[in-house]
């Protein structure tokens, strides 16, 4: 009883202060972005601690700065406050007519093999819904948690129960050479393989891909020359240079539509765990109509390629 008395007291306008000063972690900048007066703002602020009993977010020489419990209610305030907005804002979800913001977050693999078909499926289904795409940064969960992105497409490990995961894409690798490199004609076998020049794909820290692994079990390893943290950046290199670039088939696929470049069987096995693209979602933010329509159209594309002998590029 005193639990509903005490929501019946709280302004629940308070809840969309908390949400713009958690995700901006500045007072003037939340203020400015739910026009509100820095003062106004800060008065807020300050009756949503008195009512939580909590400080929430304190002044720090970098921003305002969760407390613990300002991180435990981000997530169900956001889930909160989404699903309110459908609620009161749509009265029938209808892709056709929908005026919603999508954002993925997503690695180099989606960007190239399935963005394409999916921008073109959403021009004809859902013409007015906008569709962001920015880079993981190595935050996928923190990033589904502050509710700046509503799905992340990489891979991932084990992930907490907060989240749904979905294996999307799990396909071997394949290797990328200019047309008229001289080990074409000799035949790739593991120990040329790794006398090559490499260009390694690796937008994280990690000097050393799966492939490394493979090598090191037969006795070899490889020289990387060269590491970019995008596909796109290799292709102009390899096309005039002798270096070799392994990728995911599908990217292989890609690349080789150009006349420049040819593609090549991997000679080494690498276990198809190490190229498995996956959807995470947050177990909440999912059910938004929208959000939930997106991720199963992302889903069926990806079922598609994977059936197909063809890129639909």
């Amino acid at each position: 009883m005193n639990d509903k008395r005490h929501l019946r007291t709280l302004d629940l306008n308070l809840l969309v202060v908390f949400d713009a000063v958690y995700r901006e972690r500045h007072v003037t900048r939340a203020a400015e972005k739910l026009g509100m007066s820095q003062p106004a703002m800060s008065n807020a602020l300050q009756r949503l601690r008195s009512a939580l009993d909590d400080e929430l977010l304190v002044k720090s020489p970098v921003g305002m700065e969760p407390t613990d419990r300002a991180k435990e209610l981000a997530a169900p305030i956001q889930s909160i406050l989404a699903e309110l907005e459908d609620i009161l804002g749509r009265r029938q979800f209808d892709p056709a007519t929908d005026t919603g913001t999508v954002t993925l977050a997503a690695v180099d693999y989606f960007n190239l093999v399935l963005l394409p078909p999916l921008a073109r499926f959403l021009s004809h289904h859902a013409p007015h819904m906008t569709l962001r795409v920015v880079p993981t940064s190595g935050r996928s969960q923190e990033l589904l948690d502050l509710g700046e992105v509503d799905l992340v497409l990489a891979s991932f490990g084990d992930v907490p129960t907060r989240f749904q995961k979905d294996v999307l894409a799990q396909e071997g690798y394949a290797c990328i050479l200019r047309h008229d490199h001289p080990i074409l004609k000799q035949g790739l076998t593991p120990k040329r393989y790794a006398q090559l020049r490499h260009v390694l794909h690796n937008p994280g820290k990690d000097p050393f891909g799966s492939t490394d692994k493979a090598l090191a079990a037969l006795g070899y390893e490889r020289h990387i020359a060269l590491t970019v943290n995008s596909f796109t950046h290799a292709e102009s290199i390899i096309a005039t240079t002798d270096m070799i670039l392994t990728a995911p088939r599908g990217v292989a696929m890609l690349l080789a539509q150009s006349p420049a470049l040819e593609i090549a069987d991997c000679p080494v096995a690498v276990d198809l765990s190490a190229q498995q693209l996956e959807m995470l979602s947050h177990s909440r933010r999912s059910k938004r109509p929208l959000v939930a329509w997106v991720r199963q159209v992302i889903s069926d594309i990806a079922a598609r390629q994977l059936a197909s002998d063809t890129l639909d590029l």
